[in-house]
C-alpha cells in the first residue's frame, strides 16, 4: 500500500518557496485550535500543496509543537495564537529539519528565552523574522492567520529567478517532465519525495558494501573543508562554509586518552579545526542551529559532529562513545596526506579513500550502546587526525 509523504520526510530539504506554501496552506486551519499540537506526520503532501490531517499522536511528540500557554495553563489552548506558534514551530522543522527548543515546545519558553532565527543560507530575513515572530513568547506578539496568509501570497506571486536544473555528475537531467508541470522550486521536493518512495541503491542505507558511494554528502563536504584547511590560506574559505552550514556540532564528549594523546607541549602540525569550530559555535550562541549552550555529538539535533586530536608517534588511541542511534560512520581524516595510519571499530567495517579511512558499523546502534574509536598513528613523529560522525538517528 502506498504511503503519504508527509513534512516529516521533506523536513531539512524543503526550499523557501516550499515553506512559504506551507505556511498559506497551513494558516488556513489556524483558529479554534484546530492546529494546536499538529505534528511533521500529520501534514501531508498533496500535489503542490500541504494538507494537515488527523492522525493518533504519542504526547511526547505533541509537546515538541505546542505553544508556551498550552503548559501554563494545563489545558489545550484553543485559539488562533497557539496555533499560529505551532505554525511557526512547523515551519522551523521543515527549513533545519530539527525541532525547536530541542523538541520540548514552548515548556521551557520564558519571556527571557531567545527565539532561534533560520540561517541566511536556509531563508530570507523576511522569512526568517516571520518564523520568529511566530514563535514569539507572548500571544499577542504573534501574527495573525491572515498577516501570515497575506505575506505569504505576496512571496508567492513573485516570480522565480531561473535555475540551473537539477542534474547527475555526469550532466544528465533528472525528472525533466516534472519541471513542465511543477514550479522549479517545487522539484526538489518532488526529487525527496521519489527518493522516499523508491531509495536507489548505494545511499547510506545500504548495508551490503561499504564504499564511496554511500558516504553522506554532508560527511563529504566535511571531509572536503578538513583537506581544504590543510593549506593555511584556505583557513577564511573554510570558515566562511563552515559558518553557514547548521548541519554540524563538535564532538566535546570525546573522552581523553592521555596515554595516546599528545600533550600541549609537543609540537603537532594541526588543520586547527576545534579553535575553528568552537569560534563559529560561539558566535551563534553555542550552537549553529539554536542559542543554548554549548553542545556534543550526542545532541539530537544533529546528525553531524567533528574533532581534532593529536596522537603520539607509533601511539594508539581508543575512545568509548555512547548516546548515539542507527547507522554510525566515521571518517579520519590526517592532517598529513601521506600519514599511515589505522582506524578501526571492533564488529565495523574499514575502506580508505585518498587517504582518509572511513569507518562504519555494521549493525545500527540503540542509545545506550557503548562502542570504542580506535586510531593507531604509525608514523614516527606525533600526527593530527580530525575525527567525522555521521549519525543517523535512525532517520536514514
Amino acid at each position: 500500500m502506498k504511503r503519504d509523504i508527509t513534512l516529516k520526510d521533506v523536513a531539512g530539504y524543503a526550499t523557501e518557496r516550499t515553506i512559504w506554501q506551507l505556511l498559506l496552506n497551513l494558516a488556513a486551519d489556524c483558529g479554534q485550535g484546530k492546529m494546536q499540537g499538529a505534528q511533521p506526520q500529520a501534514i501531508v503532501v498533496e500535489g503542490a500543496n500541504f494538507v494537515r490531517k488527523d492522525c493518533a499522536t504519542g504526547t511526547d511528540i505533541a509537546k515538541a509543537f505546542a505553544a508556551p500557554e498550552v503548559f501554563v495553563r494545563g489545558t489545550a489552548c484553543v485559539n488562533e495564537a497557539s496555533d499560529i506558534w505551532t505554525l511557526g514551530a512547523l515551519a522551523f522543522y521543515a527549513i533545519t529539519g530539527t525541532d525547536v527548543f530541542e523538541g520540548k515546545g514552548g515548556v521551557t519558553q520564558t519571556e527571557e528565552t531567545k527565539v532561534p532565527r533560520v540561517s541566511s543560507a536556509h531563508a530570507s530575513k523576511k522569512l526568517s523574522a516571520l518564523i520568529c515572530q511566530c514563535l514569539s513568547y507572548a500571544p499577542k506578539d504573534r501574527p495573525t492567520r491572515h498577516d501570515v496568509q497575506k505575506l505569504a501570497q505576496e512571496a508567492l506571486a513573485e516570480p522565480v529567478a531561473p535555475r540551473k536544473r537539477l542534474a547527475s555528475q555526469t550532466g544528465k537531467s533528472y525528472t525533466t517532465s516534472l519541471v513542465k508541470f511543477w514550479p522549479e522550486e517545487m522539484v526538489a521536493l518532488m526529487l525527496v519525495c521519489l527518493w522516499m518512495l523508491f531509495p536507489a541503491r548505494g545511499t547510506a542505507q545500504d548495508k551490503s558494501t561499504f564504499g564511496p558511494t554511500v558516504i553522506p554528502a554532508e560527511m563529504a563536504n566535511l571531509v572536503m573543508r578538513c583537506i581544504d584547511l590543510r593549506s593555511p590560506s584556505n583557513v577564511d574559505k573554510v570558515s566562511k562554509a563552515m559558518d553557514r552550514d547548521l548541519n554540524w556540532t563538535m564532538m566535546d564528549e570525546l573522552p581523553l586518552d592521555k596515554n595516546g594523546e599528545c600533550t600541549t607541549k609537543e609540537s603537532v602540525d594541526m588543520f586547527g579545526l576545534n579553535d575553528l569550530g568552537f569560534r563559529i559555535l560561539k558566535r551563534h550562541g553555542g550552537v549553529t542551529n539554536a542559542g543554548g549552550r554549548f553542545r556534543d555529538g550526542r545532541d539530537p539535533r544533529y546528525k553531524y559532529s567533528f574533532i581534532e586530536v593529536t596522537v603520539k608517534k607509533g601511539a594508539t588511541v581508543n575512545y568509548a562513545l555512547s548516546g548515539r542511534e542507527g547507522v554510525q560512520m566515521f571518517a579520519i581524516v590526517p592532517y598529513a596526506k601521506d600519514a599511515p595510519f589505522k582506524a578501526s571499530i571492533a564488529g565495523g567495517d574499514s575502506f580508505t579513500d585518498k587517504g582518509v579511512c572511513y569507518v562504519r558499523l555494521k549493525k545500527g546502534l540503540k542509545k545506550n550502546d557503548t562502542f570504542t574509536l580506535t586510531i593507531t598513528n604509525g608514523a614516527n613523529k606525533h600526527a593530527a587526525f580530525a575525527i567525522i560522525n555521521y549519525n543517523s538517528r535512525n532517520d536514514e
